[in-house]
């Protein structure tokens, strides 16, 4: 499947949705938008950019008067369902408003869009999280329904829940789509783990934004270990995430914590919560048992982790 974003013609419109996904995951403020998206300073919905058939993004704002719904997390690529409710006259849905016909051309075309929600920000001045992008895919008199492309934007979207698992990158990519990927990767185990930390459960947000939390790949990425799978990934504090990549520590096939027999880590980690976990299973792991820890990954950090001590 080719990048949907390839099928927009018009050159400022698919450098802004390029634009908008690289800040997935990102919680900008109106200010920021304004400045780089086009159609933010009007107070509307959908933004349909003028001589353009397709909508551009869509926005769900905090006390809007329309009945959204709440994205749902569909499979460990990062794909999600969103309902997004039309514009309209008098309380109804108006079909024939320019907004709404910009909607219906995108899920006719295969046209992404993307969608922004609003958050609450330290300052309490507007702020929105851009969700990401995704392809209207059908519209039931009362909501269009929206698919999140998954983090490979080659793969289509995701309906099944076991999707396989490909523990590695198959390909080279640039690096403004890597900063992307790692972007997207971050945003995901965020979401999956609740943002806390796996191993001590830790979780700090000042305002809107969370602090001192960080997705770390479990076949490392400088290994070719993917990005674009929740299930290479752990959300770590960075405490534990430093000491997790110095192999300090490890989880087995249970997800269970095991850590370097080595007395100079030990003596040092004496004060750290690590050290309390030892041998018990990850205590926060996401909701859904499909978003754990691949198998495939486990064996390869557990292999990694063994060799590194061996030496």
């Amino acid at each position: 499947m080719a990048d949907p974003v390839d099928k927009v013609k018009d050159n400022r419109h698919r450098l802004q949705l390029l634009w908008l996904r690289a800040h997935i995951g990102e919680t900008l403020s109106s200010e920021q938008l304004r400045q780089k998206l086009s159609g933010f300073k009007a107070q509307m919905g959908i933004y349909k950019p003028s001589g353009s058939s397709h909508a551009l993004w869509v926005r769900e704002t905090i006390n809007g008067p329309y009945p959204d719904r709440e994205p749902e997390r569909n499979a460990a690529d990062g794909t999600w369902s969103y309902r997004y409710s039309p514009e309209g006259r008098g309380g109804r849905p108006d079909m024939n408003l320019s907004t709404n016909k910009g909607l219906k051309r995108c899920m006719d075309d295969d046209v992404p869009i993307a969608v922004l929600r609003q958050a609450r920000s330290l300052s309490g001045k507007a702020a929105y999280e851009v969700l990401g992008l995704a392809l209207v895919e059908g519209y039931d008199d009362q909501h269009f329904h929206l698919r999140g492309l998954p983090m490979d934007p080659e793969k289509p979207p995701a309906k099944e829940e076991n999707i396989p698992f490909v523990a590695f990158e198959d390909r080279r990519v640039s690096k403004t789509e890597r900063q992307a990927r790692n972007s997207r990767f971050a945003q995901e185990v965020r979401i999956a783990y609740r943002e806390r930390c796996a191993a001590c459960e830790i979780g700090f947000h000042i305002g809107a934004q969370l602090v001192g939390l960080e997705a770390a790949h479990i076949i490392p990425a400088n290994k070719r270990g993917t990005s674009v799978d929740v299930r290479n990934g752990m959300l770590l504090c960075a405490n534990h995430h430093a000491l997790f990549d110095a192999y300090g520590w490890a989880i087995d096939e249970d997800l269970r914590i095991l850590l370097a027999d080595d007395k100079a880590f030990r003596k040092s980690a004496e004060p750290n919560h690590i050290l309390r976990l030892e041998g018990q299973k990850l205590p926060n792991l996401p909701e859904r048992e499909s978003f754990w820890p691949a198998q495939k990954a486990v064996q390869f950090r557990l292999k990694d982790f063994e060799a590194f001590w061996a030496q």
